[in-house]
């Protein structure tokens, strides 16, 4: 893959954040930084990122965040405010026994997304 100063930044951005930002909330941080980066770049770089495997790609319904720290860890998905946070529940990741593949899928990688409610929305109902 060919270094460039686009990648370099979306990455680098990216891998600075805990807040596992939707591909346009990303684009307005590198903004920052990159001021004349376009949006469709910044798609374009995170799913080169997401095939080489330098960072997940989580489906959040109707639209998908991304996470910059790829070892294997939960994830916490409020449902009413939608934000996405890193989760560790009691359960380690990779407690489970071990899938192997079958003749009908090739599995590339797990994780677990939690749904619910966060503090915050809990106690605004």
């Amino acid at each position: 893959m060919r270094k460039s100063q686009q990648r370099t930044a979306i990455f680098e951005e990216l891998g600075k954040l805990k807040s596992h930002p939707r591909g346009d909330e990303l684009y307005d941080i590198v903004r920052q930084r990159l001021p004349r980066i376009s949006l469709g770049t910044v798609y374009r770089n995170l799913e080169l990122l997401r095939q080489r495997g330098m960072v997940l790609e989580l489906p959040c319904g109707d639209f998908n965040r991304y996470d910059g720290k790829i070892s294997p860890h939960h994830h916490f998905l409020c449902r009413q405010c939608r934000r996405l946070w890193d989760f560790n529940p009691d359960i380690a990741p990779g407690e489970s026994k071990p899938i192997k593949n079958t003749a009908d899928f090739q599995i590339e990688s797990q994780f677990t997304v939690f749904y619910g409610l966060c503090r915050q929305c809990l106690a605004k109902t």
